[in-house]
């Protein structure tokens, strides 16, 4: 018995009741997983699009290294990778960017790339 679906403008919760199982389950999706997948997907076509972020302040960082865009994760993927065991929160920076570059390297984490 399908129950009406959520929709907040960022979220979509769908419910389904199995009325011969007596189970509900709830399903969340972010209708803009894709866009932001596509758009990943143009910026890895074209690697000169993106610079140093140093860059654009005008000249006043001497390095210009602040960093580069590495990845757009959506939401809902980012709490499946934190479901599927990579310790994305983790309060120690160094465990925490292995775990992105670990994440990263999987199938799932290749498609939020947006250089390579």
């Amino acid at each position: 018995m399908p129950a009406p679906d959520v929709y907040d403008g960022l979220f979509r919760s769908e419910f389904h009741f199995q009325e011969h199982t007596e189970e509900l389950t709830h399903k969340v999706t972010q209708p803009s997983e894709e866009i932001i997948l596509r758009r990943n997907a143009e910026m890895r076509k074209n690697p000169g699009l993106l610079h140093d972020l140093g860059a654009q302040d005008g000249g006043k960082t001497k390095s210009q290294t602040w960093g580069r865009w590495l990845c757009s994760i959506p939401h809902i993927m980012f709490e499946k990778a934190l479901r599927d065991g990579y310790d994305l929160t983790c309060p120690d920076k160094e465990i925490r960017s292995k775990e992105l570059h670990r994440y990263l390297q999987s199938e799932e984490g290749k498609k939020c790339l947006v250089q390579e």
